[in-house]
Order: structure tokens, then C-alpha cells, then sequence
């Protein structure tokens, strides 16, 4: 059932987020290279309809890029430039449910248990490699690094998770 706000529309999020794809074989790096699949998503009842609808294999052989409205994908825009990045290894098996609460969390603002660490995420992306995907969340600054405030989320597992600060080429 879909709730409402007091004017009737569907459930807003805070910000405006954007899904982005580009193709594993592309070695076109250029922001013209990441294809929009859906701009400035401002509800919840969009997430749930992307989510539903992104399939299994989509998401195991596609690179897909989640991000805050005004930002693109890209380590040399502004607002990624002093920033770093969570990076996972997930196994196939475990990609699809992890990428989807991922994408329920973020846009939610509730990827952190903390709201600092939630107010400087960027996005989140998935890379496909052979039998896993390197799982990152994008983050603002590289101050919050501690991996403890990531939600729970099943088979996304903190101890195999490194922070790395992005290495923009200007």
C-alpha cells in the first residue's frame, strides 16, 4: 500500500538521487560514458519499483552507479575529490539482495547508524568480476572511515571491507 504525504504525494526523500549504468567493456571513462537510467528519483515508491525491477543479472554484469542528485559518478567531481569509498567484496550469491538494501538504505538516509556519516555519502556503485562484485559506497570527505556505523545488512561483512581515498586524475 502506498502512504502518502499530507498532500497526497507519494513519500519524498530527503535528496534527489540518480541511477547511472556503464558497461563493464567500455574503457570510456568520460562522464558521457554512464548512461542515466532514472534522474532525480524523489520518492520512495521509485526505489521500490528500480528495485524490483533491476534484475539479478543486470546487477551481476553491470556496472550501476547510485548517486546523489548533483553529483556524478566520477572521482574528480567537487563533491567526490577529497572524498574515499567503503569497498566490499561480495560473493554472486549474496550481490543481489546486499546491492538492493544498499539502495533501500542510501536513499533512505540510513545507511549509517550515524546521521554525519549519512549526510557525507555520495553514492554507492557495484563492479562486476568473475564469480563476485566489489560493492563501494562513495563517501564526501575521508574522515568518516569507521566501518562500525554501516546498518546491518546481511552478507556485507565489515571485517572484509577497506576504506581507500579517491585518487582523482585533475
Amino acid at each position: 500500500m502506498t502512504k502518502y504525504n499530507e498532500n497526497g504525494l507519494p513519500r519524498r526523500l530527503m535528496n534527489k538521487w540518480n541511477l547511472f549504468y556503464h558497461l563493464p567493456n567500455n574503457t570510456d571513462w568520460s562522464l558521457a560514458s554512464y548512461i542515466p537510467v532514472m534522474e532525480d528519483i524523489e520518492n520512495a515508491d521509485s526505489i521500490l519499483l528500480l528495485n524490483e525491477k533491476i534484475s539479478d543479472i543486470v546487477i551481476k554484469n553491470c556496472m550501476l552507479f547510485v548517486m546523489k542528485s548533483g553529483i556524478s559518478p566520477l572521482w574528480e567531481d567537487p563533491q567526490n575529490r577529497n572524498g574515499g569509498c567503503f569497498s566490499y567484496k561480495i560473493l554472486n550469491k549474496h550481490v543481489h539482495d546486499i546491492w538492493k538494501q544498499l539502495f533501500f538504505l542510501i536513499c533512505g538516509e540510513s545507511l549509517f547508524t550515524d546521521k554525519d556519516y549519512n549526510d557525507n555519502v555520495n553514492g554507492i556503485t557495484i563492479s562486476p568480476k568473475k564469480n563476485f562484485c566489489i560493492v563501494k559506497i562513495w563517501m564526501k570527505t575521508t574522515t568518516h572511515q569507521d566501518i562500525t556505523k554501516v546498518s546491518h545488512i546481511p552478507n556485507l561483512i565489515a571485517n572484509e571491507c577497506i576504506f581507500k581515498a579517491h585518487a582523482p586524475e585533475y
